[in-house]
């Protein structure tokens, strides 16, 4: 099995409460996910696993992501993942660390709390991942490649520093990458790095194709069935092409950025 084949999902808010947007998964929904992908036979692994040799050993690894680094992950996914003995992978804006999502469109004014320094230790001291989300979660296009330089190492650098541990993945702040930041990634010593679909393949990728997985995200409204489908990772869907657009979304963040000039 190729790196490339491996099945990603990625959550954003495992959240109780109501949320206008479409990225906060309710904990009993999330509780159901991860029912299904026990028996399924799915066996949720980190990127740090695919460099183990015993990684051959799994028959359908699974790679569990979340990405903002948001507070819920500590509060509700983690108790849940560790009842059933799964782990995750989260991806920190470190920018924001310990503080609110500044970064965001606030729908209806309501903001939500990022893990802070003592949350992402515990995280990987509890055999969870913690991978890099850039500094200041801008989207790494509309970046010169200055600035996307020093978001890959100064992310890495921090995140290396509070967890005492090598960081190898990288998600891409909402998916978007070209292959200049591939390489760039590449350049800083990152080994995996995680898109969306809103980009499909690029072609000749000259080594760098771990840099650039795909995977499904779940969102608020996703059945039992729309999850099984997302599992085989069938990126010619419907589903997929459903996320696709709803992807397409992201854009109105990136625009309002560069328009307050709001860097994230």
């Amino acid at each position: 099995m190729t790196h490339d084949n491996i099945a990603i999902l990625n959550y954003h808010k495992i959240e109780p409460k109501a949320d206008i947007g479409l990225t906060a998964r309710h904990p009993d929904d999330f509780k159901r996910d991860l029912e299904i992908i026990k028996e399924l036979a799915f066996q949720p692994v980190t990127f740090q696993d695919l460099l183990q040799p015993s990684f051959k050993a799994h028959q359908k690894p699974l790679i569990i992501t979340f990405d903002d680094g948001y507070q819920s992950v500590v509060e509700f996914a983690f108790p849940l993942l560790k009842e059933l003995g799964m782990k995750a992978v989260v991806f920190m804006p470190t920018g924001f660390i310990g503080r609110t999502n500044d970064w965001d469109i606030q729908l209806a004014g309501k903001k939500y709390q990022h893990l802070s320094r003592q949350e992402l230790r515990f995280l990987a001291d509890s055999g969870f991942e913690i991978g890099s989300h850039g500094v200041s979660h801008r989207a790494f296009t509309t970046l010169s490649p200055k600035q996307c330089l020093m978001e890959l190492r100064q992310s890495k650098q921090t995140l290396e520093e509070i967890i005492g541990r090598s960081v190898i993945s990288i998600s891409y702040p909402f998916g978007q990458f070209s292959k200049p930041i591939l390489e760039l990634s590449h350049q800083q010593g990152y080994r995996f790095g995680v898109g969306s679909i809103y980009y499909f393949r690029l072609h000749k990728l000259d080594g760098l194709s771990s840099l650039a997985l795909r995977r499904f995200n779940v969102y608020r409204f996703d059945s039992p069935k729309a999850l099984y489908e997302k599992l085989q990772g069938n990126y010619n869907s419907f589903y997929a092409y459903r996320d696709w657009l709803i992807q397409r979304g992201g854009q109105a963040t990136i625009f309002w950025q560069k328009l307050f000039k709001r860097s994230r």
